[in-house]
């Protein structure tokens, strides 16, 4: 089966479908060494226009998978969320009323213009997409009216802000049935990983706290509701008071390093059997599985030396997402991932932790 993945960042899909046998080409912004080696063939664009153009050169393909960023895009053979789900759970602004009729708990979500009735202090985020790399609190009456004064703000939503352990299900749905593969704890706004204080910056699989029953009972309840078909995410804040549903992602996660290495199953092929009403039998995780994304503090140009080390890494499966020498890595965005597997989750966190220290040591010390 030929299969075409269009991405900002294709790797981990692409290299999940070439571990599962098949015949992948990759559309993405960055093309890392890891995409390149995974895919048969891998194309660099640099904006929308050109994506149609550029798919067209890997001739016909079986199916179109589209990750994120391009969930939305229109294409042939696409093996995705239709796009009617996609456009009714992505909406922040729509999810909270369904979420409230499901009996599902999710923080009280208002609008830009009311967000004063919420109180402070407040979670603003888009109304779709981000990553957390737009996220911000905003503290009293002062900043929101600062906040507000933005051309871009109608396109925010104002949230309840919630404090606790960022949390997610990755789910396997077949539109009338879902299985949830993995719990994961997720690395948000870490210092030392990032300047951007609510962004993406990893996953550690598997995720024990007392909600999981819940987290699963939620996840599933979701799929169901939506008929949600292939790798979909739920993500969760864990509060003292118990878990609280924060958005849902319908298409492959962050998660899917962590998920494959935990559990032991492939997410890509679990995705396209999905389609055929096939799902994965539950598994226990044998191991914990870290990964940590390192982000760039000012504009980075990446020597040879810092590709090539990273590399190495790659040949030990400790990194992924490898920049080509030469590559320039504008202020807040990924440089690399770091991966790491143990029998705890301090050992495989530590892992990581002392790989993206190195990593960043290096990429800084020569930009001084």
């Amino acid at each position: 089966m030929k299969v075409l993945v269009i991405a900002n960042s294709a790797r981990s899909i692409v290299c999940s479908a070439k571990k599962a046998g098949y015949t992948v080409f990759a559309l993405d912004r960055f093309g890392d060494v890891d995409t390149c080696i995974c895919s048969d063939k891998a194309r660099v664009f640099k904006s929308s226009r050109e994506l149609h153009e550029l798919a067209g050169t890997f001739g016909e393909v079986d199916a179109a998978i589209l990750g994120p960023g391009y969930e939305n895009l229109k294409f042939e053979n696409i093996l995705n969320n239709t796009p009617k789900v996609m456009e009714e759970i992505s909406d922040k602004s729509k999810l909270p009323k369904k979420l409230l009729s499901m009996d599902i708990p999710h923080p009280e979500t208002e609008s830009i213009e009311k967000a004063h009735e919420l109180g402070f202090p407040l979670m603003i985020k888009p109304k779709s997409g981000s990553g957390g790399i737009r996220n911000m609190v905003v503290r009293n009456e002062d900043e929101l009216s600062f906040f507000k004064e933005r051309s871009d703000a109608r396109e925010f939503i104002a949230q309840e802000y919630i404090e606790g352990i960022p949390c997610s299900a990755s789910i396997i749905s077949s539109g009338e049935d879902a299985v949830v593969v993995a719990l994961n704890e997720q690395l948000i706004g870490v210092p030392s990983l990032t300047g951007l204080p609510f962004a993406y910056c990893g996953n550690i699989t598997p995720f024990h706290s007392k909600s999981n029953n819940e987290m699963i009972q939620y996840a599933k309840q979701i799929a169901l509701e939506f008929g949600l078909v292939g790798s979909n995410g739920v993500d969760f804040i864990q509060t003292e008071k118990g878990i609280v549903v924060i958005e849902v992602n319908p298409r492959f996660q962050g998660s899917m390093d962590t998920v494959e290495s935990s559990v032991g199953i492939n997410i890509f092929d679990a995705h396209v059997k999905s389609f055929d009403g096939e799902l994965p039998g539950v598994r226990d995780p044998v191991c914990f599985a870290a990964k940590s994304i390192v982000y760039a503090n000012e504009k980075t140009v990446i020597s040879k030396k810092v590709s090539d080390t990273l590399k190495g890494c790659l040949e030990k499966g400790r990194a992924a997402d490898i920049p080509q020498s030469g590559t320039v890595v504008l202020q807040d965005e990924p440089v690399s991932t770091m991966l790491g597997t143990a029998q705890t989750r301090s050992s495989a966190l530590e892992m990581v932790v002392k790989s993206s220290r190195a990593l960043r040591s290096m990429f800084e010390k020569r930009e001084n």
